[in-house]
C-alpha cells in the first residue's frame, strides 16, 4: 500500500480555501457527518446504487480492524478532513511551503516533494493552480497491524494547472483548460496515540 509517487506526475494540483486549515489536527474529532450526501444517494434508484452500495460494503467490511481500536470512528469526519488535507497539501506543494508540508506528510514523500520543489526553483518556474471543486473522496482501503493504521482515499477532482517560466512562458498546462486527476492518497496513524494525528505517507495515480 506504500507507493511512494513521483510528485511531478501525481501534484498537478489545486487551490485552498483558507479555513480549511483549522480542520487537520483532529479530523476525526471535529467534523460533522455529511447528511446532504446520504440523502443524495438514498434518493438514486435503485438499480445505479447496487455497484455503488457493493463497493460501500467492502469499504465498511475493510473498517472492521480500525473501529476495534477506535469504535467511534467517524467515516465522514475523517473524509472531511482528509479532503480539506488532499487541498491543503497540494496548495503547499504549488507554493513550495515546505514547513506546511513537514506537518502533514511522512519523510518519504516529503523527500519526494522538496526534490520536486528544489528542482522547480532551480528552473525558475512557478506553478500556478485554480481549483474547481472535488466531486469524490472515498475510502477504498484500509490497513491495521503492529500499532498503525492506514488508510486509502481516492479522491476525483478538477482544477487549472499552469508552470511558467521565468519569463512567464508557459512550460506545461493550459490556463484555459480544466483538467480531471484521479488520486489514491494513503494516510497512516499510530493508534496507541490518543490523539489521531494522521500523516500522508504515499500517492499514487489512475
Amino acid at each position: 500500500m506504500n507507493e511512494t509517487t513521483d510528485p511531478n506526475n501525481q501534484i498537478l494540483l489545486v487551490g485552498i480555501i483558507a479555513f480549511y486549515w483549522a480542520l487537520l489536527s483532529s479530523w476525526g474529532l471535529t467534523q460533522p457527518r455529511q447528511g446532504n450526501d446520504k440523502a443524495k444517494r438514498d434518493d438514486a434508484p435503485t438499480s445505479q446504487r447496487s455497484d455503488s452500495d457493493e463497493r460501500r460494503a467492502a469499504a465498511d467490511t475493510s473498517l472492521d480492524g480500525i473501529r476495534k481500536i477506535d469504535p467511534d470512528f467517524d467515516v465522514a469526519a475523517f473524509l472531511a478532513g482528509a479532503k480539506a488535507a488532499y487541498e491543503t497539501i497540494l496548495r503547499a506543494y504549488a507554493d513550495s511551503d515546505i514547513q506546511t508540508l513537514k506537518r502533514l506528510v511522512g519523510p518519504e514523500v516529503l523527500d519526494a516533494f522538496e526534490l520536486a520543489i528544489a528542482g522547480r526553483r532551480d528552473r525558475k518556474e512557478t506553478l500556478h493552480l485554480t481549483f474547481i471543486g472535488t466531486s469524490e473522496a472515498k475510502i477504498v482501503d484500509t490497513l491495521e497491524e503492529d500499532g498503525a493504521a492506514e488508510i486509502v482515499v481516492r479522491y476525483v477532482s478538477e482544477l487549472v494547472s499552469v508552470t511558467r517560466s521565468v519569463n512567464n512562458e508557459i512550460v506545461a498546462g493550459d490556463p484555459e483548460q480544466i483538467v480531471g486527476v484521479i488520486d489514491r492518497w494513503t494516510f497512516a496513524c499510530e493508534t496507541r496515540s490518543m490523539k489521531r494525528n494522521w500523516m500522508l505517507v504515499a500517492t499514487s495515480g489512475e
